[in-house]
């Protein structure tokens, strides 16, 4: 079994990198394949899909979805037609909702003295992690860790709480699409981890991120218990995010276990 990575984020999010760019690190670096898993968009996925097939590189089509809970949690939808029309619509609904949570942002920074639309940069849809690349740039912060920690973090005053949809709506779409549905990064909920995992068992998930970058030897042990108990598929991503992320290399969280080989064949085939 090749390394590979099912969790990787382009210039079409909150990466740095383009698409094409992220496939052929990923053939660079020996993976047998690599998926695109941008936040609510499947803008990249052409030209990764393209870049794939030039350079005989496999691609799997996918999205982070933002869903709807009591903290933050993501939904990876793998293996997805990136064109079918519950993608679509589902994605256009997801940008509206995120361009009036945008403009609402850029409304209370203004009113705070910290006027930033000038300065965010971003090819696809824009995230608090470009506002506060914006507000380092202004000189409102001196890191993003600090413009978070000032201004973008929950109960700060340029925050304001995201309309996302549920757990079973992410799922159904993803199935409705072709593809899995699997829970990203489960170490990063800031709650009840095992509730957590449940809650999205109960709307019928495909799968766990149990190999991620940050993730303990007791929050892998528990999220692999999960998924025998529930007949989960187990999976493995680096959350790459190019420089916005240096640490997390592509392949960074592969494990070489046979836990890991009924998604290496559902993708290798």
């Amino acid at each position: 079994m090749q390394p590979f990575d099912l969790h990787t984020h382009s210039i079409y999010s909150d990466g740095t990198e383009a698409p094409a760019a992220i496939v052929r690190a990923a053939k660079d670096a020996g993976l047998a394949f690599v998926a695109l898993t941008d936040h609510d968009t499947v803008m990249g996925v052409p030209e990764a899909m393209a870049e794939g097939a030039r350079i005989g590189m496999r691609v799997v089509p996918g999205v982070e979805f933002d869903v709807d809970y009591s903290v933050t949690m993501h939904i990876l939808g793998l293996g997805i037609d990136p064109d079918a029309p519950e993608v679509r619509k589902t994605l256009a609904e997801s940008a509206e909702k995120r361009e009036r949570r945008n403009a609402a942002m850029f409304a209370r920074l203004r009113d705070v003295g910290c006027p930033i639309e000038d300065a965010v940069e971003g090819e696809g849809l824009i995230t608090r992690l470009h506002m506060a690349n914006a507000l380092v740039k202004k000189g409102y912060a001196v890191s993003r860790a600090d413009a978070f920690d000032k201004y973008l973090l929950k109960g700060r005053p340029g925050f304001v709480r995201s309309e996302n949809i549920s757990i079973a709506q992410a799922v159904a779409v993803a199935h409705a699409a072709g593809g899995i549905a699997v829970l990203a990064h489960p170490c990063q909920i800031r709650a009840d981890k095992h509730a957590a995992v449940l809650a999205a068992v109960q709307s019928g998930i495909d799968g766990i991120e149990a190999f991620y970058p940050g993730t303990t030897e007791g929050e892998r042990t528990l999220f692999l218990s999960l998924a025998r108990q529930h007949g989960l598929i187990v999976t493995s991503g680096s959350d790459f995010h190019g420089a916005n992320r240096p640490a997390a290399t592509l392949g960074c969280a592969f494990v070489d276990t046979p836990l890991l080989l009924p998604v290496f064949e559902r993708f290798m085939t």
